[in-house]
């Protein structure tokens, strides 16, 4: 390039801004000899300087706003810890439940303790369960949800000795016999 053309090219920094860009209308005018490289350079280097020492300065404050693993793990345990408020509504929620299921469990025991196992017309009300793996027939009652089982290994809840549950034999239910005999005199 020459140097009209460098000329003409830079001939531009003395006409004034558009006002589409924020620009006043009026013509800032750039002295020459702030248009050399030499210029150029030294202007570069001072905003360079003044925007080193502005973050010098605020060094600190951004050090104390800095997110360090240390304030990460405080902001976690803060965030994790439970509200005393939830805390004690859990627990006043969880005794009423345990409330409620044992009075629905005394409730269900009762109804299968007066359940007479038989429809109104006469009939037994036993449902012959018979897909279980030992071949001994089960008995449900449709009326009450009672469940007759025979004697049967059964596998206990898990306990330090057995992590696995404890096998056990089951008694039979009481009312399983009067349900058997029902399936025989069905001929089943």
């Amino acid at each position: 390039m020459s140097k009209e053309s460098v000329a003409e090219n830079l001939k531009g920094l003395n006409s004034p801004a558009p006002a589409a860009f924020g620009g006043s209308g009026e013509s800032i005018h750039t002295p020459e000899a702030l248009r050399t490289p030499e210029a150029q350079a030294v202007i570069n280097a001072t905003v360079a300087e003044a925007v080193k020492s502005v973050f010098a300065s605020l060094a600190p404050m951004l050090q104390s706003m800095a997110l360090t693993p240390e304030k990460i793990a405080e902001a976690e345990k803060m965030r994790r810890a439970p509200d005393p408020a939830t805390v004690a509504r859990e627990l006043r929620e969880r005794k009423m439940m345990q409330a409620d299921l044992a009075e629905a469990e005394a409730q269900k025991k009762e109804q299968q303790n007066q359940c007479p196992h038989h429809y109104p017309t006469g009939q037994a009300a036993w449902h012959t369960v018979r897909n279980f793996p030992d071949r001994q027939p089960r008995f449900s009652c449709p009326l009450c949800g009672l469940w007759c089982a025979p004697r049967e290994w059964r596998i206990g809840p898990p306990d330090q000795d057995n992590p696995r549950g404890r096998a056990y034999i089951a008694e039979a239910h009481p009312l399983y016999q009067d349900a058997s005999r029902v399936l025989a005199a069905k001929g089943m």
